[in-house]
C-alpha cells in the first residue's frame, strides 16, 4: 500500500512539473468539507448506467439507507474548467462512509458535470488532475491507472463535444522514470 501511495505522489508531482495541475484528486483523499450535490446531479449520475443504479440500490438496502436518495453517496467541488467563468462540478463518492459501488480495488469513480446538469466526463482511475493546458475552451485532464509497478498517465482534451484521449505515458513507480506511450497490456 505504501508503494502505491509513493507511486501516486510521484505521478502527481511529475504531472505538476510537466503540465501544471490546477486541481488534483485521488482515490484515498478525504472528502470532509466538500459540498453536497443536488438531488438532480446525484440522480443523473446514478441513472446514467443501469448497472450502477442496481448496485447503488442494493448497497442502499444493505446499509438500511433511504432508498432513492442518491445524494448521500456523493460530494463535489467547483472545477475551474473554462476561462469564461461557467460553473462545472467535479463529483466523486464520499470517502466516509465508504460506498463500494463507486470504488474499485484502488480506483474511484468521478464525473464532471456542467451547469445544465449534463455529464461532461465520467472516469474511474487512481488519480485525476485538471491541467492548466486547454483545448477548445476547456482545460485538459489527466488520469492515472496504476498497477504492476507502473502508472499509465492518460491525457484527455476536449474535442467534438467530449473529452478524448490525446496522449499516454508510462511512469515506473520505483524509479519515477517517465516514458512516452503506454504498454498495450495496460
Amino acid at each position: 500500500m505504501m508503494m502505491k501511495i509513493v507511486g501516486l505522489l510521484l505521478m502527481l508531482c511529475s504531472g505538476a512539473a510537466l503540465a501544471g495541475p490546477v486541481f488534483a484528486n485521488y482515490t484515498e483523499e478525504q472528502t470532509t468539507g466538500w459540498a453536497a450535490v443536488s438531488p438532480a446531479v446525484a440522480g443523473l449520475i446514478v441513472r446514467s448506467d443501469a448497472d450502477l443504479q442496481l448496485q447503488a440500490d442494493e448497497e442502499t438496502a444493505e446499509k438500511n439507507l433511504k432508498p432513492g436518495d442518491y445524494r448521500q453517496f456523493f460530494v463535489s467541488r467547483k472545477l475551474p474548467l473554462a476561462a469564461d467563468g461557467r460553473t462545472f462540478l467535479f463529483v466523486r463518492p464520499k470517502s466516509s462512509p465508504y460506498f463500494r459501488t463507486f470504488y474499485g480495488a484502488h480506483t474511484f469513480c468521478h464525473w464532471i458535470v456542467d451547469d445544465r446538469n449534463n455529464i461532461l466526463y465520467d472516469g474511474n482511475s487512481d488519480a485525476f488532475q485538471l491541467l492548466d493546458s486547454r483545448s477548445n475552451g476547456l482545460k485538459d485532464i489527466q488520469e492515472a491507472q496504476c498497477h504492476g509497478g507502473k502508472c499509465y498517465l492518460v491525457k484527455l482534451s476536449f474535442k467534438a463535444g467530449k473529452y478524448q484521449e490525446t496522449s499516454c505515458s508510462t511512469q515506473d513507480i520505483d524509479s519515477g522514470k517517465l516514458s512516452q506511450g503506454c504498454d498495450a497490456g495496460q
